[in-house]
């Protein structure tokens, strides 16, 4: 992720309410996705646990979809931010190929936990 290019998009859009928005949400989006990844695995743990394999599997099934969904928002949200990004004569957000297809789809992935990694470290 080019952080300095997020961080001017913000900044050239910061009198439009509805962008910021976007952003926001795209944003948002990240750490969802980032959520959806550690309760499955979290989960998992508890879970192998269980006699119960039908639910083991129902569960586990249920909760990949979410991240699945969760990361093709990512891809999207990814997508659109690069677009605004453009449209602003600025850097791409992400410099990467943005595709659902492998490995592009866990390398834009990786990159986004990588900036929620980041800005958890690096808050005040």
């Amino acid at each position: 992720m080019n952080y300095q290019s997020l961080e001017r998009l913000i900044q050239t859009f910061k009198d439009d309410p509805e962008l910021l928005q976007a952003i926001q949400d795209a944003l948002d989006s990240f750490e969802k996705y980032h959520a959806a990844i550690y309760s499955m695995e979290t989960r998992k743990k508890i879970l192998i646990h269980s006699a119960d394999t039908q639910n083991y599997q129902e569960e586990i099934t249920a909760m990949d979809r979410k991240r699945t969904a969760c990361h093709n928002a990512v891809l999207a949200n990814v997508s659109m931010l690069n677009r605004m990004a453009a449209m602003a004569g600025l850097p791409p957000v992400y410099e990467g190929v943005i595709s659902e297809d492998q490995p592009y789809r866990r390398q834009v992935a990786d990159a986004v936990l990588e900036y929620v990694h980041k800005i958890i470290q690096d808050r005040p």
